[in-house]
């Protein structure tokens, strides 16, 4: 070979080497890059799977949060609740439950570790909600401390063998608590779980409930006694009631005890001249009828009978004088029996039980009442003023009551003026208020007598003379109707007694 095809096949090899080198340079760039480009996908995949690790750790983390807050929230909700007390344990085991994930749960109540019967022994199932089923529920319930009076403080979870409760479900596990209830009985809430593992987290949850239910509990107890004091005090009131008008009505008939023979006397007046008009009528009638057969007589005898003699026999029995009496007899006789109707219709109205209920009445009405009532204490030694105006306003108040009040301030100030003096009623009207004066100018009072009026069994009066209710019930009677009683009294000077009513 000639030097110039050496050398053009020298000059051929360098260049080609020179580009093998750069390729391989090139390849060994591409190599590089690929492997960084296969670390850096490796990282970023690394990234994304811990990412989405983190994001599905989040997510059930959420979820458990959530249902969580949904078993605080629909717990809360139960316990705020009107629900029974029956309604609310039943409601917490189901959600209690279905949050912790039990295969079934149930309450029961004991005392003094017996058990009590409890709902017909119903049984909670995951998935299949109650049943009634007492040989479970019997059959865990020896797994509990039931003569442990003490009430645990948190929820107890323990292992359990089938073999032991005679069971073939599997379960594993038995978490319980208690309560105290009313009248030394206890309540238990139980579950039974047949999971490997318990979520031991879900516990501090339970603890967060068992709180609110322990509090709701409480509650329901205390509406309970509340309502149990609330009947008893309800009774009591209602005997007191019954009590306080049984005291009244006496006091009633202790008044009218003292009225007997002044009343008696007011119906025997008018009683004893509508007799006496009643034997003159009779001898009239007698009269009448001696006319009437000389009549006949005269007609029979003679067939006929003429106007003189008609006259002549109606002038020998005094005819028209047998005509106007008898008329004037049974207008008296009627004014008399009206007046004894007036005093019975009085004492009927004073001495009636009532019905306690109030009304739109006249104080005018009431006052002339209990005068009536009261005359014949009155009406021998002492004068009436009576000042009242018939067109005052009415009160609301119980017309029978209202004259009991009255009648023994009637009868309290004719005591006073042994001797004799004036009763006088008068009235004050303000914008709101009626004030009645009931005032007298006997002996009066002094202001230690005055300070004790208003006590029951309190009196000045001698032995077997005064009960010592009457005016400690008048005060019962105007405190009932709002009404306001002041007394002003001296020594020889009398006293006054001021009725002040509300107006309507």
């Amino acid at each position: 070979m000639c030097d110039s095809g050496r050398k053009s096949l020298t000059q051929d090899r360098d260049k080609y080497e020179k580009r093998i080198a750069v390729l391989e340079r090139k390849v060994a760039r591409e190599k590089k890059a690929r492997n960084i480009a296969e670390h850096q996908l490796e990282k970023y995949s690394l990234e994304i799977y811990e990412t989405n690790q983190s994001l599905k750790e989040s997510l059930a983390s959420a979820k458990k949060k959530q249902a969580e807050l949904e078993y605080l929230a629909n717990a809360s909700n139960d316990v705020a609740s009107e629900a029974s007390l029956n309604e609310l344990m039943l409601n917490t085991v189901a959600l209690t439950g279905q949050f912790s994930a039990a295969d079934c749960g149930f309450y029961l109540v004991t005392k003094e570790g017996r058990l009590q019967s409890n709902d017909s022994y119903k049984l909670w199932q995951k998935n299949k909600g109650w049943k009634n089923d007492p040989v479970l529920v019997k059959s865990a319930s020896e797994l509990l401390p039931l003569n442990k009076s003490i009430s645990f403080d948190s929820w107890i979870v323990s292992p359990i063998d089938d073999v032991e409760i005679g069971i073939r479900e599997g379960y594993k596990w038995i978490t319980y608590t208690n309560f105290p209830m009313m009248n030394d009985r206890v309540a238990w809430i139980v579950f039974l779980s047949a999971d490997d593992h318990l979520d031991v987290e879900s516990l501090y949850v339970l603890e967060t409930v068992r709180g609110h239910l322990l509090n709701g509990i409480r509650r329901r107890i205390s509406d309970v006694r509340i309502l149990k004091r609330t009947v008893q005090l309800q009774d009591t009131v209602s005997s007191l009631d019954v009590a306080k008008r049984q005291l009244v009505q006496s006091e009633k008939m202790a008044s009218l005890g003292q009225l007997a023979a002044g009343v008696a006397h007011e119906i025997n007046n008018p009683i004893a001249f509508v007799y006496s008009n009643t034997q003159v009528l009779k001898d009239y009638l007698e009269d009448f009828i001696n006319l009437d057969k000389t009549i006949r007589k005269v007609l029979h005898d003679n067939k006929s009978l003429d106007e003189p003699l008609y006259e002549s026999l109606c002038e020998r029995m005094e005819l028209s004088f047998l005509q106007d009496d008898s008329l004037s007899l049974v207008q008296t006789n009627l004014e008399g029996l009206h007046r004894v109707k007036e005093i019975v219709d009085n004492l009927k109205s004073f001495s009636h039980a009532g019905d306690g209920v109030f009304s739109n009445i006249s104080i005018f009405d009431c006052v002339e009442s209990a005068l009536k009532i009261a005359w014949n204490s009155l009406k021998y030694e002492h004068q009436v003023d009576n000042q009242l105006s018939k067109d005052i306003p009415s009160i609301l108040g119980n017309m029978g009551q209202l004259q009991q009040v009255f009648v023994n301030l009637f009868m309290n100030a004719a005591q006073a003026m042994e001797g004799g003096g004036t009763l006088t009623i008068s009235q004050t009207l303000s914008a709101k208020t009626l004030t009645i004066q009931v005032s007298d100018d006997g002996c009066g009072m002094d202001e230690d007598t005055v300070n004790k009026l208003f006590t029951p069994f309190f009196t000045t009066k001698p032995v077997g003379i005064g009960t010592g209710l009457g005016l400690s019930i008048s005060f019962a009677i105007l405190e009932a109707h709002s009404a306001e009683i002041q007394v002003n009294s001296k020594i020889g000077q009398g006293t006054s007694f001021n009725l002040i009513f509300p107006l309507l």
